[in-house]
């Protein structure tokens, strides 16, 4: 360009331009609730009374029916009417201890003076405390009561022929429970048959109450995966106990969904837990716990994303649950006196902003907070997992896997690579030379030697002979290309870029 005179493909831009530019739009992340909160009774732990309390159950006591029942005696001097003999029946009691556990959860220590200059920082807090540190409440308390409900579980059984009793322990890990040890190893998925041999003894123990066909449905709760679900019905619809075992669409699901629950199987119905706990075999009688996420790097902090060992994991908890079976009594902060003006924060992992006694820094010092312009959020656990009717849940340690993949491939035969026509316009007026080829008696496109004329001389080609016009173009390109360049368009040949000024002919042999 030169004083002010630009080509069409020049111009000049002095403007301002601020680079990059970030949409008004947040994009977050969006994950599944955890639902084991309503599925447990609560309560609340009185306060001043201790971490333990132990409390008394009555037993109920089977009659000994084996008894011989006497026939009546008549007549004087016979027997002694009036001193029957008696059969005893006694009574008993039991004892339970159960205690308060808590944990305590902080956030990073935040900076008031330094959250003013950023640009998003209301929408980004609005999304940690609802989309983090809200669900993160739910998540501790499930993740407790999934642990607390198999510790106290009546009954623990892995998968196998026999059904074998188990229990387990902890190994510790620093402040972490990552390693489970149990007595005895699942070797099968969870099978119908299984569920189906513990519907007599939950029906005796009392899970469906004293009148089992009256008081309640005589349906009892099973909590395992989409995974479980699916192969238990399948092992059912393949198997010859169909005609025993039904899965199908719930009369009464309208009323139940409120609670979860997805489906019925048999005697039982089905509550999905997309969060099961689930192991990985680490050596004999060591498993590890799979966690369903994973949080890794992101930009700016950390995030977290699916873990797909917890998709492959092998072993898995399910169980038999009642909301009976267990009751969690939250720890309450009440006033001790007027005088006495303790806060009385919540117990029960809800969120709160503090601003005092916030630690030391990295000299040991503590933090000053002077001008109250540093805190960070905190959230208390304290609570107690009331054993109740512990009979009514069961422990399933079994095997499991993905759902099993199907490949099928298609019937019909390859169509190979047919010639596409992918023009949208009109033809245009052109000097190249079309031709319409034309096949012989046997269907090829067939060309004598040093044939080709071009503004009547014949060009020095070998003979061309193919089946098909791509192929017939490819040759002409190549025999050919001294004329020009040869075109497939559509069932014509267009010859351009000719070297000829007058008429091309191509006699084809026919």
């Amino acid at each position: 360009m030169a004083d002010g005179c630009i080509t069409p493909q020049e111009f000049t831009q002095y403007l301002v331009t601020q680079l990059p530019v970030y949409d008004r739009e947040i994009i977050r992340d969006i994950r599944p609730e955890d639902g084991w909160i309503g599925h447990v009774e609560t309560g609340v732990w009185e306060a001043f009374s201790g971490v333990e309390h132990t409390y008394d159950r009555f037993r109920q006591v089977m009659p000994n029916v084996t008894k011989e029942w006497e026939a009546m005696p008549t007549g004087s001097c016979v027997g002694s009417p009036c001193d029957p003999p008696f059969n005893r029946i006694g009574w008993g009691w039991e004892r339970n201890t159960y205690f308060q556990e808590r944990q305590y959860w902080e956030t990073d220590l935040l900076c008031y003076d330094q959250i003013m200059t950023v640009t998003r920082a209301k929408e980004h807090f609005g999304q940690i405390i609802s989309d983090i540190l809200k669900p993160a409440t739910s998540r501790i308390m499930s993740f407790f009561l999934r642990k607390r409900a198999a510790d106290h579980a009546g009954v623990k059984w892995v998968a196998d022929a026999t059904m074998t009793n188990f229990t387990y322990t902890w190994e510790q890990t620093g402040d972490q429970e990552i390693y489970m040890i149990p007595t005895a190893e699942p070797t099968s998925k969870l099978t119908p048959q299984m569920l189906q041999r513990r519907v007599n003894r939950l029906r005796l123990v009392g899970y469906m109450g004293k009148m089992p066909f009256r008081d309640m449905p005589p349906l009892i709760e099973l909590v395992t995966d989409d995974e479980t679900m699916w192969e238990l019905d399948k092992a059912i619809t393949n198997s010859n106990i169909s005609d025993k075992w039904r899965y199908n669409d719930w009369g009464m699901a309208n009323r139940y969904y409120k609670y979860f629950f997805t489906g019925q199987l048999g005697d039982y119905v089905y509550r999905n837990d997309p969060f099961v706990l689930r192991f990985n075999k680490v050596s004999n009688l060591r498993f590890q716990v799979v966690l369903p996420y994973r949080n890794v790097a992101t930009t700016e902090g950390i995030g977290s994303e699916p873990n797909p060992d917890y998709e492959t994991a092998q072993f898995q908890w399910s169980c038999i649950w009642h909301r009976r079976a267990l009751q969690i009594l939250v720890a309450r902060a009440e006033s001790v006196n007027s005088l006495m003006p303790f806060a009385q924060r919540s117990l029960a992992g809800d969120w709160q902003f503090v601003m005092d006694n916030l630690g030391e820094d990295c000299q040991g010092r503590a933090i000053d907070n002077k001008l109250r312009n540093k805190g960070q959020f905190v959230a208390s656990f304290q609570m107690a997992a009331k054993p109740q009717y512990t009979e009514f849940a069961e422990l399933i340690f079994h095997k499991r896997e993905p759902a099993y993949v199907v490949a099928v491939d298609t019937c019909a035969a390859d169509p190979g690579y047919p010639y596409q026509y992918y023009t949208s316009s009109n033809a245009v007026c052109s000097t190249d030379s079309i031709f319409t080829p034309q096949q012989d008696a046997d269907g090829n496109y067939v060309i004598a030697a040093n044939t080709i004329t071009c503004d009547g001389v014949a060009y020095v080609t070998t003979a061309i002979s193919e089946a098909t016009l791509p192929d017939l173009v490819n040759a002409l390109n190549t025999q050919a290309s001294q004329i020009g360049l040869w075109i497939l368009d559509g069932v014509q040949v267009l010859l351009t870029e000719s070297a000829c000024e007058g008429e091309v002919i191509v006699p084809f042999v026919t």
